[in-house]
């Protein structure tokens, strides 16, 4: 069904060339919008920009495109992102310089950009992960940097309310795609962790069949994008049923319970 405004909406969506973002591109088009994807490596020949979401110059020249040539931003969805796992004591500061920079900072400077460009019945939605709600070990700075994406959705959450303009955090679980495959990953655990980095990252990569399918997960994505009236959606009843479990259960049980599991 398409989109029954009088004239297509703008919808920019960072991360387009892959996994969820390009799925969210093909969804909003099919729907009749006018989707701008901005990725490292977009191609121009579909209208999409090519730049780089922690480079916030370059992320705000290709905001600004957008927004002078069409005249608006009417959703704006911060999708890029990477994952990083390791002993959080041997992680170079580099490496976890790279993930905050990436998985948060990058999506503020898309939304702030953005943001100027935006009026009353826009919509902001940050892709966040299931990740933010809960930490695991060896996989802490990737949790924290999602956190983090959750927490300024939330102040945006409040700050824009009153102004018509609608934000929400999107929290999906594993999905299907090829985020697994390009998570940099640290194994050395040292004397005082020894093969457990690395048993824990096996263990996860080995429930990559068990993922949800990225296009039906993406669906679901699309639906809370277009709904953006809660501050937060989680996809997936096995991390809502977590997500519930976390808030009844203490925290040191909880914690101790997830260590176990991974």
């Amino acid at each position: 069904m398409k989109n029954k405004s009088k004239e297509p909406r703008i919808v920019v969506i960072s991360g387009s060339t892959s996994g969820i973002g390009k799925e969210l591109c093909r969804l909003y088009r099919e729907k009749g919008d006018t989707v701008i994807g901005i990725a490292r490596s977009a191609s121009e020949e579909q209208g999409d920009i090519a730049a780089d979401v922690t480079d916030y110059e370059k992320t705000a020249e290709a905001v600004k495109a957008i927004g002078e040539k069409y005249g608006r931003i009417d959703v704006v969805i911060a999708n890029a992102g990477g994952g990083l796992s390791g002993a959080t004591e041997y992680l170079p500061i580099e490496e976890i310089q790279k993930q905050i920079s990436l998985n948060f900072t990058g999506a503020l400077n898309l939304v702030q950009a953005a943001l100027g460009f935006m009026k009353e019945g826009g919509k902001v939605v940050f892709i966040s992960s299931a990740c933010a709600l809960f930490a695991l070990p060896y996989r802490a700075m990737y949790c924290a940097s999602k956190a983090a994406v959750n927490m300024a959705a939330f102040g945006l959450y409040m700050e824009l309310k009153n102004h018509g303009i609608r934000v929400s955090t999107v929290c999906p679980g594993d999905i299907k795609t090829n985020f697994t495959a390009n998570r940099v990953k640290y194994a050395d655990g040292g004397e005082r962790y020894g093969d457990a980095p690395l048993r824990s990252a096996q263990k996860i990569d080995s429930r990559e069949n068990k993922r949800m399918n990225v296009k039906s997960a993406t669906q679901k994505i699309y639906k809370y994008c277009e709904k953006c009236k809660k501050p937060m959606y989680i996809v997936g009843f096995k991390y809502k049923l977590l997500n519930f479990l976390r808030h009844i259960l203490p925290q040191k049980l909880f914690l101790d319970i997830t260590a176990k599991l991974f």
